[in-house]
C-alpha cells in the first residue's frame, strides 16, 4: 500500500494522456532530443500496454521532481535557446607575415578607410590679413579689467601681434587664443595709447584701448598682458611705441607776425595804435615755407576787448588784420582737411619787433589716405607703402602742359619701350625721384609702377628727352 499510496496513478492523475506526452510543456523541453531520436524505434515495434504505463508512470515522476525543484532554483539545468544577433562588420584588410603568425603582440595591422566624402575643391579662407605684414609676434596672456565687478578677468593665452597695413602704413594689435583661434584682442596702435607697467611686475603693461573690435563692434576696454619675463616685456613694448609713431606724421607750422604803429588816436594813454597782422604756413623738409593746405580752416581767438573777438578764415594764408594797442595772448585753432581733426596752438602777440616768427610742431595720427596725400605736398608722410596721392590734381596736370610736356604721350612712348630702354628708364627713376614721387616695384608680377605727376620738372624732361630718342612721341 506504501508504494501504491506514494507513487503516481496513471490512470486516475493523467487519464488523457495515452502515451510520453504526459509530462506537457516542461518534458518537451528537456527531452525533445531523446523523444525525437526514439521515434524511429516507437514505428518499428509497438509496445504492450504494460510497458506504456510503466514509461509514463516513470516520466511523470521525473517531471513532478523537476517542477518541484524548480519554485527552489533547483532541477536539472535547462538549455537556453540562444538567438542570433546580425552585425554587420567591415572587413579590415590586414597583411600577415610568418613572422607576425608566431608572435602576434607584434603584429601592427594596415588599417585604410576609403573616405565617404572627397572633398574635390580647396575652399580659401580670408583671414582680412592679407594685406598685412607682421612686425611683431609673442606668446602673452591678456586680461580685460571688468567695470562692473571691479575686477581683472582673463581673456585668453595665444601670440599677440603687430600687423601693419601695406597700404596705409596703420598698425593694429591682434591676438588670439590658443586652439579656438577666436580673437581676444583686435584695435589699432594709436599715439594716444600709453603703455603703463601693472603694478608689482615687471613682465606685464596695461593699456586703454578706444575702439577694440574684437566683440564685433567698437567698444572701449583697459587692457593688461603679461609675458613670460621682463626681456619679452620690452620687446613688446618696444615694438609698440614704434608702431605709434609710424602712425603718426609731424608738421612745422610756421606763424609770422607783423606789426607797426599808426597814427591813431589811444584809448590807453602812453600805448599808441597799433596795426597788426598775421599768416600761417608750413615748412617742409628742407624748411622752406610752403602753403598750410593740410588745413581747412583758422579760427583765431582773440582777446574779449575786441568788437570780433573770433575771427574764422577758410583759405591759407589764413591772414588775419587787426588795430590795438595792448599785446596779449591768443589762441589759434587749425582744423586740418578730411576730418583730421583740430590742432590749437598758443601764439604771444607782441610790439617788440616789426615782424617775428614762431614755430610749433602738430601732430596728425592716424590720418587717413586723403589726409597722407595732403601731407605729401609739404614733405614725406611716413611709409605708406604705395598710397596714392591725388594723380588727377588739375593744377599738375596744367603745369605739365604749359613746359610743353604731354603727359599722355609720354606715358605711351614709355610702354612703347624695348626692356633694356625700360631698365634705364626705372634706374633713372630711381636716381632722381624726390620724396613726393610714388613708385612701386611689383616684384611677383615683375611690372614698375610710377605716377608720372608726381615727378619733379627735370626727372620728366629727362624721360620726354630719352624717350624721343627711341621712339616717336
Amino acid at each position: 500500500m506504501a508504494d501504491t499510496e506514494t507513487g503516481p496513478k496513471p490512470t486516475s492523475e493523467q487519464p488523457a494522456a495515452p502515451g510520453p506526452q504526459l509530462a506537457g510543456g516542461e518534458t518537451e523541453k528537456v527531452t525533445s532530443a531523446t523523444t525525437d531520436a526514439s521515434k524511429p524505434s516507437e514505428e518499428k515495434s509497438v509496445p504492450s500496454i504494460t510497458e506504456i504505463a510503466s514509461n509514463a508512470a516513470s516520466t511523470a515522476t521525473s517531471a513532478v521532481k523537476d517542477n518541484v525543484f524548480s519554485m527552489f532554483g533547483g532541477g536539472p539545468k535547462k538549455e537556453k535557446k540562444e538567438e542570433s544577433v546580425l552585425v554587420q562588420i567591415p572587413t579590415v584588410p590586414t597583411l600577415m607575415t610568418p613572422q607576425d603568425d608566431e608572435s602576434p603582440e607584434n603584429h601592427e595591422p594596415d588599417v585604410h578607410f576609403e573616405p565617404v566624402v572627397r572633398l574635390t575643391e580647396k575652399v580659401e579662407t580670408k583671414t582680412n590679413e592679407e594685406l598685412e605684414e607682421q612686425t611683431f609676434k609673442m606668446r602673452a596672456k591678456l586680461f580685460k579689467f571688468d567695470r562692473e565687478s571691479r575686477e581683472w578677468k582673463e581673456r585668453g593665452t595665444g601670440d599677440v601681434r603687430l600687423l601693419k597695413h601695406k597700404e596705409n602704413g596703420k598698425t593694429r594689435l591682434v591676438m588670439r587664443r590658443d586652439k579656438t583661434l577666436k580673437v581676444c584682442a583686435n584695435h589699432y596702435v594709436v599715439p594716444d595709447m600709453k603703455l603703463s607697467p601693472n603694478v608689482g611686475s615687471d613682465r606685464s603693461w596695461v593699456w586703454n584701448a578706444a575702439a577694440d573690435v574684437s566683440e564685433g563692434d567698437p567698444e572701449a576696454q583697459t587692457l593688461a598682458i603679461r609675458f613670460a619675463n621682463s626681456e619679452n616685456a620690452n620687446l613688446f613694448k618696444e615694438a609698440f611705441i614704434k608702431a605709434q609713431q609710424e602712425n603718426e606724421v609731424k608738421r612745422q607750422v610756421k606763424i609770422i607776425t607783423h606789426q607797426k604803429a599808426i597814427d591813431e588816436p589811444s584809448p590807453m594813454e602812453g600805448f599808441p595804435m597799433r596795426s597788426w597782422s598775421i599768416e600761417i604756413c608750413l615748412l617742409d623738409e628742407h624748411g622752406q615755407e610752403v602753403p598750410a593746405n593740410v588745413f581747412e580752416k583758422a579760427v583765431y581767438n582773440l582777446h574779449p576787448s575786441f568788437e570780433r573777438p573770433k575771427q574764422t578764415f577758410k583759405k591759407p594764408p589764413f591772414r588775419i588784420e587787426e588795430k590795438g594797442w595792448g599785446e596779449f595772448d591768443m589762441q589759434i585753432v587749425l582744423s586740418a582737411v578730411h576730418k583730421g581733426g583740430d590742432h590749437t596752438l598758443e601764439h604771444d602777440l607782441n610790439f617788440q619787433s616789426e615782424r617775428y616768427e614762431a614755430k610749433h610742431t602738430v601732430t596728425f595720427r592716424n590720418p587717413k589716405p586723403d589726409l597722407l596725400a595732403a601731407l605729401r605736398e609739404s614733405g614725406p608722410a611716413g611709409d605708406e607703402n604705395g598710397v596714392r596721392g591725388k594723380r588727377d590734381d588739375p593744377s599738375r596736370k596744367k603745369n605739365r602742359r604749359d613746359k610743353n610736356v604731354d603727359m599722355e604721350k609720354l606715358a605711351d612712348g614709355l610702354q612703347r619701350l624695348g626692356e633694356d630702354d625700360l631698365l634705364q628708364v626705372v634706374q633713372m627713376v630711381h636716381d632722381n625721384k624726390t620724396n613726393d614721387t610714388y613708385t612701386k616695384n611689383d616684384v611677383e608680377n615683375g611690372e614698375f609702377h610710377v605716377d608720372l605727376y608726381t615727378l619733379p620738372d627735370s626727372l620728366v624732361k629727362m624721360l620726354w628727352d630719352f624717350t624721343a630718342s627711341k621712339t616717336e612721341l
